[in-house]
């Protein structure tokens, strides 16, 4: 995560708590946000990012559904990935945010610390979740033991593989990458094409990556329930000494390159115009990361030995109900639609990965609507998926944490030594004020 956006992306979490719940629906009152139209129909906000395709098939979802609810309005909020959490923690803030709401899974813990912001989720008549995995919803998409979303797909991370540009540098691409063979393998590419890299990875994506990664194998984990840093400093030394290594045989492409394309490394156009041979994707994002090239999917590097890989496997996104709105009921019963509805599930396919509802991977597999590289990609992340990331893993101000560290070594500012005692004594700090 970009330091200076979650740091705001954290105050203005922090505003909803000195706004106070009754603020909220005191603004809320004088809003939009929650409305009838004129013609005397509830209006249900929902809130959402994607690409185009993710875009038409909700809008086709939503069609549907306001022609079976001739009394519900759905209006449609949605654009990209790239300043939605900053509207959006303005918008809870300001008692502005949509009814529904699609949001990333790490965020689910940090907005809901500092206040009761999304609705908690029960069975009922109105809402069937019998078709989700109990553990799942309690692992991902509960805080406080209370289910505050359900999640719109099953994702994994994996690499998407260019095998042309491996076979072009005598790297058989059935080859299983694990640390080792990144750093052995990896550095022909350059070498022959001095064009080419293995992998553009930026240093968001070098600190989840790569860093994250590689002391997790070793240390088993990040930071354990109870705000114990699992890791040691030499360790950390150790995965950013690699990273190092990865730059200087120039297996990954320079730091100064690279850093402009953190959290969008599929726009890097070294990527787009077929020069990298790697890109860690979430499978729920791989038609956006194909860039109409021919790829296959490969798994994330793994030690020889480990008890935690630290692959993720996760909800692609989680759909939440706001719970400051005024028709809380027809909000769930959307959801209710939009999750086990026939038609929806065929209409909004696999554009926000695979579903999550055993019913709703039946449905597509029996109409062949599941790609295949999206099916390789879950299996290919659930065999060496790791273990669920704690709520400290996850908040975005530890992230920026990881990320800086990576950041000093990676750019030669501080030598991994120094930058693995800074990073510890920083992120004690840090978990001492969360």
């Amino acid at each position: 995560m970009e330091t200076t956006k979650q740091n705001r992306a954290a105050a203005r979490i922090a505003a909803v708590v000195i706004a106070g719940a009754a603020a909220m629906v005191c603004i809320c009152a004088f809003t939009a946000c929650q409305k009838k139209a004129a013609d005397g129909k509830a209006t249900l906000r929902f809130a959402w990012w994607g690409g185009d395709e993710r875009h038409q098939a909700t809008l086709k979802a939503i069609a549907l559904y306001e022609e079976r609810n001739p009394g519900i309005k759905v209006e449609a909020e949605y654009g990209g990935f790239d300043g939605y959490q900053d509207k959006l923690v303005t918008q809870i803030a300001g008692g502005t945010a949509a009814d529904i709401i699609q949001i990333d899974q790490p965020w689910l813990h940090s907005l809901s610390a500092r206040a009761d912001v999304f609705l908690t989720l029960e069975a009922s008549a109105a809402l069937d979740i019998s078709a989700f995995d109990d553990a799942f919803l309690q692992n991902y998409c509960s805080y406080n033991n209370k289910i505050k979303g359900l999640p719109t797909g099953l994702n994994g991370e994996t690499f998407l593989q260019d095998n042309a540009i491996l076979t072009q540098a005598g790297i058989d691409p059935s080859i299983e990458w694990t640390w080792d063979t990144l750093l052995s393998e990896g550095r022909k590419i350059n070498a022959g094409n001095s064009k080419k890299y293995a992998w553009g990875c930026s240093p968001e994506q070098t600190s989840t990556t790569i860093f994250q990664k590689y002391i997790t194998q070793l240390a088993g984990g990040l930071i354990d329930a109870d705000k114990n840093i699992m890791w040691t400093d030499a360790q950390a030394e150790e995965a950013l000494t690699y990273i190092t290594k990865l730059i200087d045989n120039k297996v990954i492409s320079p730091f100064n390159e690279s850093s402009l394309y953190n959290k969008k490394d599929e726009e890097n156009p070294e990527w787009v115009n077929g020069n990298l041979a790697l890109i860690q994707c979430w499978v729920s994002n791989q038609d956006k990361q194909l860039a109409g090239r021919a790829l296959t999917v490969s798994a994330l590097p793994v030690r020889a030995q480990y008890s935690n890989s630290g692959i993720l496997v996760r909800p692609s996104q989680i759909l939440v109900v706001n719970n400051n709105s005024k028709y809380k009921d027809e909000a769930v019963e959307f959801l209710n639609f939009f999750f086990n509805d026939v038609d929806a599930v065929k209409t909004l396919a696999t554009t926000r990965g695979i579903p999550a509802t055993s019913t709703g991977r039946e449905l597509l597999a029996a109409q062949g609507l599941i790609k295949p590289l999206m099916e390789q990609g879950i299996e290919t992340a659930l065999a060496k998926g790791g273990k669920p990331q704690t709520a400290w893993d996850m908040n975005t101000e530890i992230q920026d944490l990881f990320r800086e560290a990576v950041e000093k070594a990676g750019f030669k500012q501080k030598t991994p030594a120094q930058s693995a005692a800074e990073l510890r004594a920083a992120v004690s700090a840090k978990l001492t004020a969360l």
